[in-house]
Order: C-alpha cells, then sequence, then structure tokens
C-alpha cells in the first residue's frame, strides 16, 4: 500500500512512499500525454521544501523508519 508524505507543518502532500520504502516525486503535467513533467524515485533520506507558497517549511524524511 502507498502512503503519502505531508509537510509537518501545513499537512500539503510531498511525496509517495511504496511499500519498498522508494519515495516517488511527480511533479506537473505535460498538455499532450498528460504525464508529469518530472518523476523521480528516490532510494535514500531527503531533505525536502514545501511547495505552498505561504509554507516553506524545510521537511527531513528518513528512509528507514
Amino acid at each position: 500500500m502507498n502512503t503519502f508524505i505531508c509537510c509537518d507543518k501545513c499537512g500539503k502532500k510531498l511525496l509517495q512512499r511504496k511499500p519498498n520504502g522508494i519515495f516517488v516525486f511527480r511533479f506537473g503535467k505535460n498538455n499532450q500525454s498528460g504525464e508529469p513533467v518530472v518523476d523521480i524515485e528516490i532510494h535514500g533520506s531527503l531533505r525536502i521544501k514545501c511547495f505552498r507558497k505561504n509554507c516553506g517549511h524545510v521537511n527531513l524524511i528518513n528512509y528507514f523508519p
């Protein structure tokens, strides 16, 4: 079951986490195909800034629970 990782401060969805622990980041949409412009799979811990304009909180997400 995939779960979503949300911003600690505002609750906006940032990433999706697969059952095997890999983070999936998808952003934007291509007008022709409807697929995301950015589609990244991340294996490891990361630091990501919230996308919401009035938030900007830096979230630290550990690969190991």
